[in-house]
């Protein structure tokens, strides 16, 4: 069995998925060799070995939401008025609310349960701790995102619809939970691009091949994740990459 060591010392083993979960989602583990590794729930579909993985995709209805109800300071919970999107059961725990516009800009707070409820209605936030800033339903705009490792899909080679969060270093099973690579040396996809003179160069997400690396160019918009430690990465396969996002 392959123990975890350093952020935590006992859990589910790094070579197998769970019908249900056994840690935090997010939760940070490092091996014996210094890689780091973060708890997931997969999304729909299983995950691929190897391939870059990222949060699950952005809806834009949950962002710049009015307050419902005006929240003075030392409230532990915010009430807001949803968009188009109705929220389900346990769909932002351990996720982000955020207030985006004054009063009350720049706090932020991890979000322990909400409501469900339909679309348009009024959605109470429970938060990890108390407001330190009132908010007003007439200035004030709250925004709220899915905790970042819950749902995890295959990296999109077009358009990016959130954050790099690791690779998959096990097939997880579609709605399943267990670990992925973020910080240290693992294996990762390359592209079909031209990558066999890459002199370990540092690397991006490709955007010719979902799931896969491609030589980094440091062109507007690319993200760096780390670099490649074999000096000739074949095209299509897997080379071992230093990934930096832990």
């Amino acid at each position: 069995m392959a123990q975890l060591a350093g952020a935590i010392t006992i859990g589910q083993d790094l070579w197998q998925d769970s019908s249900v979960a056994l840690h935090n989602l997010g939760q940070l583990g490092v091996d014996q060799w210094g890689n780091r590794y973060r708890y997931v729930k997969a999304g729909g579909t299983a995950l691929v070995v190897g391939n870059l993985l990222q949060e699950p995709a952005e809806d834009t209805q949950f962002v710049s939401m009015t307050p419902y109800a005006a929240a003075a300071i030392g409230d532990t919970t915010v009430q807001v008025t949803l968009g188009s999107t109705a929220t389900t059961a346990n769909m932002f725990d351990g996720g982000f609310l955020t207030v985006s516009v004054t009063p009350g800009l720049g706090q932020s707070f991890r979000i322990l349960s909400h409501t469900v409820t339909a679309a348009a209605g009024a959605c109470t936030f429970t938060l990890d701790r108390p407001l330190k800033v009132a908010l007003t339903v007439a200035a004030s705009k709250v925004s709220v995102r899915k905790n970042p490792y819950n749902g995890v899909i295959q990296y999109p080679a077009t358009t990016q619809t959130g954050g790099a969060v690791g690779v998959a270093i096990l097939a997880i099973t579609a709605a399943y939970y267990g670990w992925i690579g973020t910080g240290g040396d693992f294996p990762v996809l390359f592209d079909t691009g031209t990558n066999t003179a890459n002199d370990a160069s540092g690397i991006e997400a490709s955007a010719a091949i979902a799931g896969s690396v491609c030589q980094a160019d440091g062109a507007a918009g690319s993200v760096y994740l780390g670099y490649s430690r074999q000096v000739d990465s074949v095209d299509s396969t897997t080379s071992i990459c230093h990934l930096v996002l832990d």
